[in-house]
């Protein structure tokens, strides 16, 4: 790359003869069109061919300034006596560069904030893990924690963020941001925020619903509950009180089983007690657990998503079990809760009346970062 940029910068210079200096101008504003290189707008400034060579061999990063696209920006500033101070890198969808130069050695920075008209960006290019990247960009741990809980029902930050991937979170002067948006090559996913009648914010896809699902009460057909959620329930196997930290369904063995809200299959295994077992991962808080099972759903394994009323396996009276049924338990952060009482994520719609309004600035944000 290096020495395809010199062969064109000598043949610049073959046609194109630098001034010694520009006036009494001390600050440039370019922006690029189709066709443009970044030695064009070094020249137009009155700076020298020997230093475009010692900055474009002066660090890595450098090699940024070669791949330019239309309406990206350059900002270069002059000191009193004509020499170059700053060059301002401005993408229009990364993060500005600036590049300092003190006369002897270039220094390089990149910022956190890409500020496009009334809204500004920070972007998270993933190298090592959301938290570690997201930190090192300047976003807050409140912030990260509201992206996994919203993208969670989308991604499995443990396993499907790549090298490269980003997001792009725009802010309209609040501490929360105004979008969310993920980009990675397999798939965009596209977070705005609204706030409801009583002001709580909430992030909505462009079309106007929230990621997360509502849940079914039951995963299943059933006659009736045999056993309810308890701390001290007789356990009639292990002829011994224990907590029951579950709701167990009777229905006949083979009725078909189905996920009450889509998810992520953490584990499908065969354990002691709970004989054929399916964890199912909703968002980032909901783990619900389907134990006793005859048989799994042909394909299912971890790491496979499920939609919401996708048959997942079918009850059975496998493990510790005198009958059959499903054993079914709902789990919020790590802990049991009863599936008769818990009160389960519920998908949001913007209302009719605002979903113009909605649609129109989500639109504009996009435009902004040029995301189709």
């Amino acid at each position: 790359m290096i020495k395809s940029f010199f062969i064109s910068l000598l043949l610049a210079c073959v046609v194109f003869s630098a001034p010694s200096f520009a006036g009494g101008q001390h600050d440039f504003s370019f922006k690029v069109s189709r066709g443009d290189a970044f030695y064009k707008f070094f020249y137009s400034a009155g700076l020298s061919g020997k230093l475009l060579t010692k900055l474009m061999t002066s660090d890595p990063r450098a090699q940024r300034l070669n791949n330019i696209y239309p309406g990206d920006k350059f900002e270069i500033s002059l000191n009193d006596n004509h020499a170059l101070k700053q060059i301002i890198f401005n993408p229009a969808n990364d993060n500005p560069l600036f590049i300092n130069y003190d006369g002897k050695r270039f220094s390089f920075e990149k910022s956190n904030i890409q500020p496009v008209g009334d809204v500004s960006f920070t972007v998270i290019t993933i190298n090592k893990s959301l938290n570690y990247d997201a930190k090192k960009a300047g976003v807050d741990a409140e912030v990260v924690k509201m992206m996994v809980d919203n993208f969670s029902w989308e991604i499995d930050f443990s396993r499907d963020l790549r090298k490269g991937d980003r997001f792009f979170l725009s802010w309209e002067g609040e501490k929360t941001p105004s979008a969310m948006i993920y980009i990675s090559g397999r798939k965009t996913i596209a977070l705005f925020s609204h706030k409801d009648s009583l002001g709580r914010k909430k992030y909505y896809s462009a079309n106007g619903e929230t990621l997360n699902d509502s849940f079914k009460f039951a995963p299943v057909k059933y006659n009736r509950i045999s056993s309810g959620f308890s701390l001290r329930r007789y356990h009639p196997t292990l002829k011994t009180y224990r907590p029951h930290r579950g709701t167990d369904f009777a229905a006949p063995s083979g009725t078909p089983v189905y996920a009450p809200a889509k998810g992520l299959v953490k584990y499908v295994a065969t354990l002691s007690g709970y004989g054929n077992v399916i964890y199912l991962k909703h968002g980032s808080e909901y783990v619900t657990v389907y134990a006793h099972l005859s048989k799994f759903a042909k394909g299912l394994k971890s790491g496979k998503r499920v939609k919401k009323g996708e048959l997942i396996g079918y009850v059975g009276t496998t493990g510790m079990s005198t009958g059959p049924h499903l054993h079914y338990e709902i789990r919020i952060n790590g802990v049991h809760k009863d599936a008769e009482k818990v009160k389960l994520s519920k998908k949001s719609i913007v209302p009719n009346a605002e979903m113009a309004s909605f649609q129109k600035r989500a639109k504009q944000i996009l435009t902004k970062l040029k995301i189709k």
